[in-house]
């Protein structure tokens, strides 16, 4: 009698399995991985594009920096330059926008408005509480994807909107102000995108 029980038990098991939606199924426990990887401070398994390594090359031929990267070390300096519990002035958030603008190389720039808006919101994120060095860097990356996103898929690019608020969320920011943020990188990337 147990026997039938349990046998019964297996097919209903089996056949509930066999009709749920896979794809439902499979969605429903990415999503769950993410939240919990955010909630512990883990960065998604498919984060931004990681610089390839470059070869050491002698000082005298070392070549100059790129566009992007003199923009980018710009946008990291306007970053450091905002403290916490300060007042970030109207130039500051200017000055930080001003520049992620010039990192945007592609032939699909984003608005001013755009990158306002995303300025304003890293600018308020920092001055409530800076962000170590690695996830500033890490931060600073995924921008990079956002404001050049050639070669980046569509699943990469959501990835890197995700990883963004990862980052600020294991910084102590609230899962609503993070997504703000990354409400933000999402606002750029569609207009990068087009």
């Amino acid at each position: 009698m147990t026997t039938a029980f349990a046998l019964i038990g297996v097919v209903t098991l089996l056949a509930n399995t066999a009709l749920a939606d896979p794809i439902i199924v499979k969605k429903r426990a990415l999503e769950t991985r993410d939240q919990n990887n955010v909630r512990q401070g883990v960065p998604p398994p498919s984060s931004a594009p990681q610089p390839q390594p470059q070869t050491a090359k002698p000082a005298a031929t070392a070549a100059a920096p790129t566009p992007v990267q003199q923009s980018l070390a710009r946008v990291r300096a306007d970053l450091a330059a905002i403290k916490p519990d300060s007042q970030v002035t109207a130039g500051q958030k200017q000055q930080l926008a001003k520049d992620l603008l010039a990192a945007a190389q592609g032939a699909n720039k984003p608005s001013l408005a755009t990158v306002a808006a995303l300025a304003n919101e890293l600018s308020s994120a920092l001055a409530q509480k800076p962000l170590p060095e690695a996830s500033r860097n890490r931060l600073l990356t995924n921008l990079a994807a956002v404001l050049n996103p050639a070669n980046i898929q569509p699943p990469q690019m959501q990835a890197i909107v995700s990883d963004v608020q990862a980052i600020f969320q294991a910084n102590g920011m609230t899962h609503k102000d993070a997504a703000r943020i990354s409400d933000a990188v999402k606002a750029v990337a569609a207009e990068t995108r087009r």
